[in-house]
């Protein structure tokens, strides 16, 4: 029988798994492949990997650190666990925080202060990533339009499962204490009965010299999580690319992989060190193609999310192969029994080196990169080297200045709950912080209220621009050199800076009801008196196609009128987006723009498309599947619906979206417009078009056109062509480009309207 107590040395804080030396190079080869992606060096597009390794290595480092104290102590001490990984963690974390709200103040334009306060105080609560998802923010590539703190979904993920695990972990302890045999029976020497509880809460009870077996429950669990987790990533990531990149549920299988490379550590430790070393030389080459051959724009973390995640698994795993096991199965650095080969690169003092100041180096280098693009523009990536220059000094003076005092200092000597009270503070006064920071844009800009105008006939407002557009991808856009992204283009129209003000006349006219009424607001063009009539329905997705219509209006003599409604979908179905009040208001404008399509006036066509919608069932958002299956429901039925009162329809089909802002990526990267080129297949994914197609299957009256061709005709969709600035953000084309894509718009509804052939 022996009493044991809390470590309070730095030595056993800091537990065997984190004196590997293999494990500190090994981030930082991660972190070096993350910087030379950020600043566009060629060979490493692939360099958002890295954050796959550092899940990883996580999961394994949470865990061991659980274990050892399990096997030492017979219990799992979540006080002490969460003190320690506050100390690593927050203070470094709130340093940066705090950092970014002046760079934000000097380097980022008015209008996006806000935006940066909410991304404080998400990242305080370690919430950013679920706020960058429903953002559809890219958070690969720091450019202008990034937001400083886009980087810290990684940390958001890592924390989460930091928090989560170590719950289920002690939940599984409790249940391991309560199924302990019974004195008498049990292979360990009698001892005092410990209640379940004891399992999980800090104390100095006495505890058996053998603790009860836990390895084998967690690794269950630990299985588990890994499992559902890469299922729902492979899933969710051919649905929902843009946020399934972001979302912790498609990214903890990669931390769990990690724990059971920790639960796994006593036997692996056993098997042959050649085997060690050829794991380790396999894993490192698996990482490396990574690196060196996926794409920012990839589908990901699906299935090619496995080549670095497993790669870093084999890492770790030949490793731990030839060490003498320890409490935690895995033994230090220095030990004598070190396995060679890869080992002997990894653990090179270079390498430790940087791996020390790895955290702190990947929470500086991308608000400075994005602070300064933001500030300067464009730069050479000689200049990006030299801020990244920057970052590597202000993580060595982070390092020792913030990260080993809060480790070794004075609250070393502290009680965990001393250190966790404090730690509460910290991300408290970040939330309080960004909160704050709103006060700086406050009041908004009040912009130029739009001229009272009744519905007018009018000819479209886009001058001609004196490069082609979508007239340069000739007949046959999707084989068309014009339509594949390129670094530089001689000029550019509309200029990027004024993209945002590049739009329909309804914007102007005023063709849009209040956000809370639900009245059936119409705008006229063309001929007012002319006999035929073309409906345009929907919300800012369809206002996009008016210079093109208004164009053909003009040219035909057709009479235009637009019902459109901003976040309104012009479908029998309720969405989120906004309170009640706003949902309310988008089922009454339907019903309304319904009953006046439907009325004695009914056009000879309507015209329908939208954005993507998040259906609502019972009062709460669908996602996955039952969100598509809804969608595709609601839009049969309205279309369906309208066929059946004499409404002829046809629908658009659904702008691809991109990535990330493409006016504001290509004013910050005029020479390398590539970085602004979003895949083809994610930019479809993110819109409705997959829907309105599989609604389209059983509608053979409802016709479709569909011109993504000419919008994103390459394998990925190009900021510009022709000369002209194709979106104004991410998902809404400019009035200027639109405005070229009339004569494809009108072939195509000739087509529509031709007589049958006899």
């Amino acid at each position: 029988m022996v009493t044991q107590s809390r470590p309070r040395s730095r030595r056993d804080a800091a537990g065997p798994a984190d004196q590997r030396a293999d494990l500190t190079g090994l981030r930082a080869l991660a972190v070096g492949s993350l910087l030379l992606g950020a600043v566009g060096i060629g060979v490493v597009p692939g360099g958002f990997v890295g954050v796959d390794v550092f899940l990883v290595v996580s999961g394994f480092l949470v865990t061991a650190a659980l274990l050892g104290g399990w096997r030492r102590t017979g219990r799992i001490d979540l006080a002490w666990f969460f003190a320690r990984r506050v100390r690593r963690a927050l203070p470094a974390g709130t340093l940066v925080l705090a950092a970014s709200l002046p760079l934000a103040l000097a380097c980022l334009p008015r209008d996006r202060w806000s935006a940066a306060g909410w991304d404080v105080l998400a990242g305080a609560g370690q919430l950013l990533n679920w706020r960058l998802a429903a953002q559809h923010t890219q958070a690969v590539v720091p450019d202008a339009g990034a937001s400083l703190l886009a980087h810290l979904w990684a940390v958001g993920v890592a924390a989460q499962f930091t928090l989560v695990w170590p719950l289920l972990a002690a939940g599984v302890a409790a249940w391991t204490v309560r199924r302990r045999p019974q004195p008498g029976t049990s292979p360990l020497p009698p001892t005092r009965p410990l209640a379940p509880s004891r399992a999980l809460l800090p104390s100095r009870a006495l505890l058996p010299t053998r603790p009860l077996p836990l390895t084998g429950p967690l690794l269950v669990a630990a299985g588990l999580v890994a499992l559902g987790s890469f299922g729902w990533a492979v899933w969710y990531t051919a649905t929902e690319p843009g946020r399934a990149f972001l979302v912790s549920t498609t990214r903890f299988w990669e931390p769990a992989l990690g724990a059971v490379l920790a639960l796994l550590g006593a036997r692996l430790a056993g098997l042959p060190r050649w085997f060690g070393s050829l794991l380790g030389w396999a894993g490192l080459a698996a990482v490396g193609v990574a690196v060196l051959t996926l794409r920012p724009d990839a589908t990901f973390p699906g299935p090619l999310a496995l080549l670095p995640a497993l790669g870093a698994a084999a890492i770790i795993a030949g490793g731990t192969i030839g060490r003498e096991a320890d409490a935690t199965g895995t033994r230090g650095a220095t030990a004598a029994a070190e396995p060679g080969g890869v080992y002997r690169v990894l653990g090179a003092r270079p390498l430790r080196a940087v791996g020390a100041v790895s955290y702190p180096l990947y929470l500086w280098y991308w608000p400075l990169l994005v602070a300064t693009h933001a500030r300067f523009g464009d730069l050479p990536p000689a200049a990006d080297l030299g801020v990244l220059g920057g970052a590597v000094l202000l993580a060595v003076l982070t390092h020792r200045y913030v990260e080993i005092p809060a480790r070794t200092g004075a609250l070393d000597g502290w009680s965990p709950g001393q250190v966790l009270r404090v730690g509460t503070l910290l991300p408290a006064a970040g939330v309080l912080a960004g909160l704050l920071f709103q006060l700086t844009v406050w009041p908004p800009e009040q912009p130029a209220p739009p001229p009272a105008a009744a519905p007018v006939s009018a000819t479209p407002s886009p001058a001609s621009p004196a490069t082609p557009g979508a007239a340069a991808l000739g007949r046959s856009p999707r084989t068309s050199r014009a339509g594949v992204p390129v670094d530089r283009v001689e000029s550019i129209t509309p200029n990027p800076a004024d993209a945002r003000t590049d739009l329909p006349d309804v914007y102007r006219h005023n063709c849009f009801p209040p956000v809370t009424s639900g009245t059936a607001q119409s705008c006229v063009y063309g001929d007012r008196d002319a006999p035929f009539t073309v409906a345009l329905a929907g919300d800012t997705h369809a206002a996009s196609w008016v210079p093109a219509l208004q164009t053909i209006a003009v040219e035909k003599g057709w009479r235009l009128v637009t019902y459109l409604k901003p976040n309104c979908p012009f479908l029998r179905v309720e969405v989120r987006n906004g309170d009640r009040a706003q949902r309310d208001a988008c089922a009454e404008w339907y019903r309304n723009v319904r009953a006046a399509l439907t009325g004695p006036e009914r056009p000879k066509l309507l015209l329908t498309t939208s954005s993507r919608y998040q259906p609502m069932a019972g009062g709460r958002g669908l996602n996955g599947r039952p969100a598509h299956d809804a969608l595709v429901g609601a839009m049969r039925r309205t279309w369906s619906d309208l066929v059946s009162a004499k409404v002829p329809t046809v629908v658009l089909r659904a702008t691809p979206i991109l990535a990330a802002d493409s006016a504001t990526c290509v004013a910050a990267n005029p020479r390398r417009l590539t970085r602004c080129a979003t895949e083809r297949q994610v930019a479809l994914a993110a819109g409705a078009g997959a829907a309105q197609l599989a609604a389209l299957d059983r509608l053979p009256r409802v016709g479709l056109i569909d011109l993504t061709g000419a919008i994103c005709p390459g394998e990925r969709c190009a900021p510009v062509i022709g000369g002209v600035l194709v979106y104004r953000d991410n998902q809404h084309l400019t009035a200027t480009y639109a405005g070229t894509l009339a004569p494809r718009l009108r072939g195509a509804l000739d087509r529509i309207l031709a007589p049958p052939a006899s």
